[in-house]
């Protein structure tokens, strides 16, 4: 914030209603940050806040329980907000394809609301052998259309072109501003053994031991929005999923540490069958001995009817457009199921599914929670999922009890197939988005993991707790996520449709530029977070160069991604930033 104050500290707008190029000039409009209950969010919320006061940019905080945050999010019910994206899986297109027009996780309310029918994008893919040249067309007749290709393309380097031409476009808007790119901060007791994390976050308890108890006390975050796997978009419901339930595919612990993708329910993961058309078949075959929590057994048809639900548009579910790989996606039936190319022989116990063409991180999605079975007699009452008493599973947990907003208590479940390998018999899953709190609970032994801590007392838990203080690597974005239709003109602007967008599109990225990443990192992060230039995060590699995908934008030749995140660019940035606003507001800077 030093070098922020030093750059702008001097410079003072004036606001009056002044005429130029066709903007009419005026006191710029309050911006509202929007954010969760975290004190490194409101740290971050405080410092964006104070950034902007130097230019004489207003910024509100508020601040929303988790859970109404990321409905409010959702609903676009916002003008910008604090936002974070883990990959689903390691591919960029997961932090891509979220952005079409009907994607639940599609916050910025691209093709949304006024901006649906807002005709301005253009995507010229001729170069790259597609018959796709657009010329000032909407979102959905660019983006969607652009996502579309990536996911049917199977030649590797053009599939990568098409990504890098996906991140330009949604970089272009201004409406994502990244930040930094994450690690996972966490603290777990040196008691713990055999505890395991994965790059998007997961946390497993299954297979830990504490010398002398039975059970394990964990805090991830507070009362989950939802726990039906089809509906979650939280990683800490992921997390608290991956002991509930058994899909084809889980994530495993190699002997070295190393993490890999294996067969669970399924008895392997076998090759896919190419088909004539492109298609390509996988035939998997469920163990023996699959039981539900209730006693029943687990069928083939569990699987197809859990997945042809999750991926309908009669769900709507967030994640529903991780299906689109499968032949079939788009349409439902008559029972409001989809009409993906999933089909079950359950006297064989075999699961066919075609997909509409190879997809190199398919292992990965089956071991996504989205496409866990659920049990069907059960998902008929839409408050299954609320409830320790009308939860069914079929993990290695059952859920015990669950004390809203308090606790949820997870039990090992003896119908699981592979109940003797579960060394840990409970795990009690408190609720709080406190940090302090989780603190609290850490330090007297009350908890044994907590995945936030106050970022104040960083330094200090380094030096204090050098071996339960945990950073490690994380795939994904830290982000100021602007609402593609909030108005950020003065009201009286004679603006108005692809011009009044065009200039908001500069403000945005104006204000990204008055953002010191570096100062948010070492200052407010101070757990090893890296400043990041583009979306689409570290860990994510180009095939054909080798190098990591944010450093192949070719947005320019000075500097990787789309800011120069350097701290010798920043006053540059500035400047840069500060012409651009006295565009739209007057700006005087003292001599």
């Amino acid at each position: 914030m030093k070098k922020l104050l030093a750059a702008i500290l001097l410079v003072v707008m004036v606001f009056c209603f002044a005429s130029c190029g066709g903007v009419t000039k005026s006191e710029a409009p309050t911006l509202d940050y929007l954010y969760n209950t975290n004190e490194g969010h409101k740290a971050i919320g405080e410092y964006i806040q104070s950034a902007l006061a130097a230019a004489d940019l207003n910024v509100t905080l508020t601040n929303q329980e988790w859970n109404t945050f990321l409905n409010t999010r959702k609903d676009g019910d916002y003008t910008v907000a604090r936002n974070g994206w883990l990959a689903d899986y390691s591919d960029p297109i997961s932090f891509l394809d979220m952005w079409t027009s009907n994607s639940g996780n599609n916050d910025a309310q691209f093709g949304k609301g006024a901006h649906k029918d807002l005709k301005m994008y253009n995507l010229d893919l001729t170069d790259l052998g597609y018959d796709v040249n657009v010329k000032n067309g909407t979102w959905a007749e660019t983006y969607d259309v652009l996502i579309a290709k990536i996911k049917a393309c199977t030649d590797t380097n053009v599939r990568y072109k098409l990504m890098h031409k996906a991140e330009d476009m949604i970089m272009d808007t201004g409406c994502l501003i990244p930040l930094y790119y994450y690690t996972d901060i966490f603290m777990i007791d040196d008691a713990v053994n055999g505890f395991f994390a994965n790059p998007l976050g997961y946390k497993y308890f299954m297979y830990t031991t504490i010398e002398g108890k039975n059970s394990i006390n964990v805090c991830l975050s507070s009362e989950p929005d939802t726990i039906d796997p089809a509906l979650n978009s939280a990683v800490d419901g992921a997390t608290m999923l991956a002991h509930l339930f058994q899909g084809l595919a889980k994530w495993s612990q190699k002997a070295d540490g190393t993490l890999e993708i294996v067969a669970d329910a399924a008895t392997a993961l076998p090759e896919g069958v190419v088909n004539a058309d492109g298609t390509v078949t996988y035939t998997y075959t469920l163990r023996d001995g699959l039981k539900w929590s209730n006693g029943d057994d687990v069928k083939a048809s569990d699987f197809e009817y859990s997945w042809k639900r999750a991926a309908s548009n009669a769900l709507a579910a967030d994640y529903g457009y991780m299906f689109e790989v499968v032949k079939g996606y788009g349409e439902d039936d008559e029972n409001g199921l989809s009409k993906i190319s999933v089909v079950a022989d359950d006297a064989a116990k075999t699961l066919t599914v075609t997909l509409a063409n190879a997809v190199s991180y398919w292992n990965e999605l089956l071991a996504f929670p989205t496409y866990y079975p659920v049990h069907k007699a059960t998902v008929a009452s839409e408050s299954w999922a609320t409830e320790a008493a009308t939860y069914v599973c079929n993990g290695p947990y059952t859920i015990s009890a669950w004390d809203h907003n308090s606790c949820i208590t997870l039990t090992k479940n003896a119908n699981f197939v592979d109940a003797a390998k579960i060394t840990m018999p409970e795990i009690k899953c408190f609720l709080s988005d406190d940090a302090n709190n989780m603190l609290t609970n850490f330090k007297n032994g009350t908890w044994q993991l907590i995945d936030d801590v106050p970022t104040n007392e960083i330094k200090n838990l380094e030096a204090q707790y050098p071996t339960e203080y945990k950073v490690t690597g994380q795939i994904g974005t830290y982000y100021v996520n602007f609402n593609i239709n909030a108005d950020l003109l003065p009201n009286n602007t004679e603006l108005t449709g692809v011009e009044k967008e065009k200039a908001q599109q500069e403000i945005r990225k104006a204000i990204g530029l008055l953002l010191d990443r570096n100062y948010i990192c070492e200052e407010i992060g101070q757990a090893g977070q890296v400043p990041a230039p583009a979306f689409v995060p570290m860990g994510m590699t180009d095939p054909e160069t080798g190098d990591e995908f944010y450093k192949n934008t070719g947005f320019s030749d000075k500097f990787d991604g789309y800011y120069d995140v350097s701290e010798d660019a920043y006053e540059a940035n500035v400047d840069a930033a500060i012409k651009t606003l006295q565009k739209y507001y007057t700006i005087e800077i003292a001599e």
